[in-house]
């Protein structure tokens, strides 16, 4: 039942990020987990993107976070493991529209 939850969740996610998120981004279908991670465009920056997005109370992690050389600047890593409600879905939205205004 929980990974029924989580591949819903992960398919609504995977829905957000495809309408609002800049050309281009690709995202992950993970088997059986409620993380995804999501390739932005190159010269996208998510680091940058993380800073702007604590200023509005929304955490992302920054692909930085996950590599010794800082590899995967363009790439964040989501949860999508907690209920889904609308207040996930608008933050969603938020993430992606400012990736579309800084880098789109």
């Amino acid at each position: 039942q929980l990974r029924r939850r989580f591949e819903s969740q992960v398919t609504l996610a995977r829905g957000v990020i495809a309408e609002s998120f800049p050309r281009g981004t690709r995202v992950t279908r993970p088997a059986g987990a409620y993380i995804v991670w999501v390739e932005l465009p190159k010269g996208c920056d998510s680091v940058a993107l993380f800073e702007r997005l604590l200023e509005r109370g929304i955490t992302i992690a920054p692909g930085p976070m996950f590599s010794a050389s800082q590899r995967y600047r363009n790439c964040m890593r989501l949860s999508v493991g907690q209920a889904w409600a609308d207040k996930h879905e608008r933050a969603l939205r938020e993430v992606g529209r400012l990736a579309q205004e800084l880098f789109g």
